[in-house]
């Protein structure tokens, strides 16, 4: 076939296929190019809400018995859409989310007992904000900070290099100044941080050393992270 009779030829798949003998194509009944973005679907109910890795996992439902009853208080914690209620939201009838972090707190308090650690480190009673001597409010402090869960990042700083330097900070009085962004990222060993400040404070960290945990679960942090999409690397 000639280079003429084919363009005669797409001359007239196109005018059937537009409107009015138009190459533009109307499957809508209008300019699909013109029409822009459609609005964006109607929010529903919100299902899960996550700052802090590890916080909802470890310290909500933690002893709770039967499973369902662990099921249902992870739940009423990541329904709870308004911030400054966090704190009050209660997981059951008779229990608030304060409560149950305060409950298992205590728990965690006792993970580096036994360990291979400086005395000052090891032990109970030694938690993030506790304060003693051993109450039913021993624990609020940590508690209270925590149940805030949502990630802080100071946006005058430009280096991010310590994981809740922020929190860090509140937990200690002011004593401790922030220098960094706070906030999370994607190279973090945010669990063994936040093991080590769960059961030892600031004293489970190594203030020398841009805060690093001296708790660790054997898992190495991200190492495989770019700064190009898809910023991580393949599945391991």
């Amino acid at each position: 076939m000639s280079l003429l009779k084919a363009l005669a030829l797409a001359t007239v798949v196109l005018a059937g296929c537009g409107d009015k003998g138009t190459n533009t194509v109307h499957d809508d009944g209008g300019d699909s190019d013109a029409m822009g973005f459609p609005p964006p679907p109607a929010l529903g109910a919100q299902i899960d809400r996550l700052g802090r890795p590890a916080i909802s996992t470890i310290l909500v439902g933690l002893l709770a018995t039967p499973p369902a009853a662990q099921t249902a208080r992870k739940d009423a914690y990541n329904h709870a859409s308004d911030a400054a209620m966090w704190n009050a939201t209660m997981l059951e009838a008779t229990l608030s989310v304060e409560r149950e972090l305060e409950a298992n707190l205590a728990v965690f308090d006792a993970l580096d007992r036994g360990m291979a650690l400086p005395k000052s480190v090891a032990g109970c009673g030694n938690a993030l904000k506790y304060s003693g001597p051993p109450s039913l409010s021993s624990y609020k402090g940590g508690a209270d900070i925590l149940a805030d869960d949502q990630l802080y990042v100071d946006t005058s700083k430009a280096s991010c290099t310590i994981y809740l330097e922020l929190e860090l900070e509140a937990a200690s009085g002011g004593s401790l100044i922030h220098d960094k962004c706070g906030g999370r990222t994607l190279t973090h060993d945010a669990i063994d941080v936040t093991y080590s400040v769960l059961a030892a404070g600031t004293d489970g960290l190594d203030q020398a050393n841009d805060f690093g945990p001296k708790l660790h679960d054997g898992v190495p942090a991200h190492g495989d992270v770019k700064d190009a999409f898809p910023f991580l690397g393949a599945p391991h």
